[in-house]
């Protein structure tokens, strides 16, 4: 079964890259015209008065070298995608309240952005049977905060539903359908599609957050053993820790690449300073307040916020995210502690949660090692933190090395030990020359972490590797 099928030939073809018969026309019409179209603006500018006054002028603006360099690179970038026809398959229920969702959603929407043809595979809701296409796409479109640059190629073999399961039928399904499709990626985060699309030989791009080899070692040999089929296109994790453990557990380094996540600047599109923000929530301007946004189950290390607030009761926790029944929990918790300066706020949509950020004086990572114990690596809200622009306090661990900085864009303190956690706080709390500088370089950091910068990064290891001999 191939996934590739065309008789042009080339020079630089790519010996796995899905290539176009009709390309070399519609690029010889595309370049015409662009020649004819350049050619009449030149002669528009040579007749114009202000060429004849200073024909120096015309020609020059503000960028400089390194601005028309970055733009060069956008636009090599974005003709480096055009062409590049990917299947993401996720067995995962969309929408949802999972991280991962969201994660998916913001790579597939940046890769579709950036030119690349993204079908997205996924089994159909229950609650979806009688929506259409256009209605199921815009309900996750709106869910997500996202512009839709994917189409919907959902499965209906077992409708998505609380049993879970649809997993292993789409998880075979899927792959199958990738075949009919001449991909020439097929990308997933599930461990059942990537043996089948293995089995069938087609291009995978496996992509985890975890250090398979110390949190599930049978998951990783089987990452493994698919890894050393022909056709497999390479690894992306999002975290150089991770990376770095499957190289030492036997993963070739040209065949993994750590992409780290973003943040997405429309979900911060609210401009609201403290006082707006505070407002706008119906807080108080004069307190002080720790905020964390994110799951607050267990394994998430949210007991060490509760332990904050108690080594630090001047200060208001303030805890958004969760389920019902997390919350529920959650809060029994804060009363048979009786904390009272604890607020949970439960599930707020995408769009909500920079105005909470906006409304902290300090955002927390849980001081923890409770999460990366539980395969929780490099978080996605450490991007919307440094996005927020605030100080940020963390737990000293190997995974975010690199992108937090201890006294640069943070503080980092040793896990598990309140006392050390509540000095850190109150430290940034009283110093507002800390926590300004502190939150204008996590500002600045942000920038390096996009989902159009992540699409960008994808787009290059994939060419890298479909074109090794």
């Amino acid at each position: 079964m191939r996934f590739h099928n065309c008789s042009a030939h080339s020079k630089t073809r790519l010996p796995h890259y899905r290539e176009s018969c009709q390309l070399p026309t519609a690029h010889f019409i595309s370049q015409s015209v662009y020649g004819c179209l350049f050619g009449l603006n030149c002669v528009t500018i040579l007749l114009s008065r202000e060429y004849r006054n200073n024909p120096v002028s015309v020609w020059t603006t503000d960028l400089t070298k390194a601005d028309l360099e970055t733009v060069r690179t956008a636009e090599q970038e974005k003709r480096t995608a055009v062409n590049l026809k990917i299947a993401y398959i996720s067995d995962e229920r969309f929408p949802s309240v999972h991280t991962d969702t969201q994660q998916v959603m913001k790579t597939m929407d940046a890769l579709g952005k950036a030119g690349v043809q993204v079908d997205f595979i996924q089994p159909r809701m229950w609650k979806h049977l009688s929506k259409s296409a256009a209605e199921r796409k815009q309900n996750i479109c709106d869910y997500y905060n996202v512009d839709g640059h994917f189409q919907i190629r959902d499965i209906l073999l077992w409708p998505a539903s609380d049993l879970r399961v649809e997993k292993f039928f789409h998880g075979i399904a899927a792959p199958l359908k990738a075949a009919l499709g001449q991909y020439d990626v097929v990308y997933t985060r599930n461990l059942l599609p990537l043996l089948v699309a293995s089995g069938l030989r087609a291009p995978i791009l496996f992509e985890t957050y975890r250090a398979l080899p110390n949190t599930d070692p049978q998951a990783f040999r089987l990452v493994k053993l698919a890894s050393r089929g022909s056709r497999f296109v390479g690894i992306s994790t999002h975290s150089e820790y991770s990376r770095q453990i499957m190289i030492q557990n036997g993963i070739p380094q040209e065949m993994i690449q750590a992409i780290p996540n973003g943040f997405d600047h429309r979900d911060f599109d609210i401009h609201m300073d403290m006082t707006s923000a505070r407002q706008a929530l119906q807080m108080s301007e004069t307190e002080k307040i720790i905020a964390y946004t994110g799951h607050i189950r267990p394994d998430k290390g949210v007991d060490s916020l509760l332990d904050v607030a108690h080594e630090c009761s001047e200060v208001t926790m303030l805890i958004v995210g969760g389920s019902e029944g997390n919350v529920a929990q959650l809060k029994q918790t804060v009363e048979n502690r009786r904390l009272t300066n604890v607020k949970l706020v439960g599930q707020v949509p995408i769009r909500e949660v920079p105005k909470y950020l906006a409304a902290a004086d300090l955002l927390i990572l849980p001081p923890s090692s409770i999460p990366l114990k539980n395969a929780t690596v490099l978080p996605m809200k450490t991007f919307t933190y440094l996005a927020a622009g605030k100080p940020i306090l963390a737990p000293d661990q190997p995974d975010t090395q690199g992108v937090l900085v201890n006294e640069s864009n943070c503080l980092t303190v040793v896990p598990d030990v309140p006392e050390a956690a509540a000095k850190a706080v109150r430290r940034i709390l009283n110093d507002p020359a800390l926590s300004r500088r502190l939150g204008e370089q996590a500002r600045k950091d942000a920038s390096l972490y996009t989902w159009d910068g992540r699409a960008a990064n994808v787009v290059r290891f994939v060419r890298r590797r479909l074109s090794r001999s």
